[in-house]
């Protein structure tokens, strides 16, 4: 019996591949997932990596073409680590790029630059946009067991499509916690837990600098669907539902803004 694909096109030319992720001693399983993203050239950019069974190995390998056509492997969170050692394997000619984390943590990965350099977030451009979390740390996130929200955020402008590892999440079929405690409807986007606790710097202006950030992101692209590393994909409608997000954040930040010394100014 054939199975069915692992590595699904979002949109034109924006493929995505959903993989196991567990946490607490393997008990829940979050999932995670890396991004394909074709170039007009042909060629592709890679965002994350993910642990590949043998068919997804296969489908990496047949829409590559044995990784002629990976252009870029693209570090896009700086706690998802752990699959860059066997992606390396399978293909060590393809230029990696990582997160500060990332380029620390494998030595042994000939890594091609740093995520970090605003030539390498500009190098794909204008088909491909990235840009770095604000407000919090994104070299050295500390307490490294919890603080896992700044990391790239990917817009393909082609196919109007973000993708994000941990800042933002789609509820996918919220359980009775999710619906209960926080109002969370079916492919609602709101924000990492951590948001309101160690995500973002303890300073004054900090608040602020990711509520505009935010704002600066759907105010400068023209993006509809959204792919999230532990949630859902939300096809369609996706830029109205992180405004949305946003609001229904927004006394919570403001109340934070205000303990750290600042304000939020709408």
């Amino acid at each position: 019996m054939t199975q069915p694909a692992k590595i699904t096109e979002i949109a034109p030319g924006c493929f995505n591949l959903r993989a196991p992720f567990t946490i607490l001693a393997g008990i829940v399983d979050i999932g995670t997932h890396m991004s394909f993203i074709k170039l007009s050239s042909g060629k592709f950019v890679l965002l994350s990596t993910v642990q590949l069974d043998a068919q997804a190995k296969k489908e990496v390998h047949d829409l590559t073409k044995g990784g002629e056509l990976i252009e870029a492997v693209i570090g896009t969170n700086p706690f998802h680590t752990l699959a860059f050692e066997q992606f390396y394997e399978l293909y060590p000619n393809a230029p990696f790029y990582g997160t500060p984390r990332h380029i620390r943590k494998y030595k042994e990965i000939p890594w091609a630059g740093s995520v970090t350099d605003p030539a390498v977030l500009t190098r794909w451009a204008p088909e491909l946009a990235l840009e770095l979390t604000q407000g919090g740390e994104f070299d050295d996130p500390q307490p490294e067991s919890t603080n896992h929200f700044a990391g790239v955020v990917a817009i393909h402008l082609p196919s109007k499509t973000m993708v994000v590892d941990d800042c933002f999440r789609v509820s996918k079929n919220p359980g009775i916690i999710e619906r209960g405690i926080f109002g969370r409807r079916d492919m609602e986007v709101s924000f990492h837990w951590s948001l309101y606790n160690d995500a973002l710097y303890k300073t004054p202006s900090a608040v602020q600098t990711f509520h505009d950030w935010v704002l600066h992101l759907t105010k400068t692209y023209d993006f509809d669907n959204l792919s999230t590393a532990h949630g859902g994909i939300l096809i369609g409608g996706a830029k109205a539902e992180l405004v949305l997000g946003l609001e229904k954040a927004r006394v919570a930040l403001k109340k934070m803004a205000v303990a750290r010394g600042g304000d939020l100014v709408y």
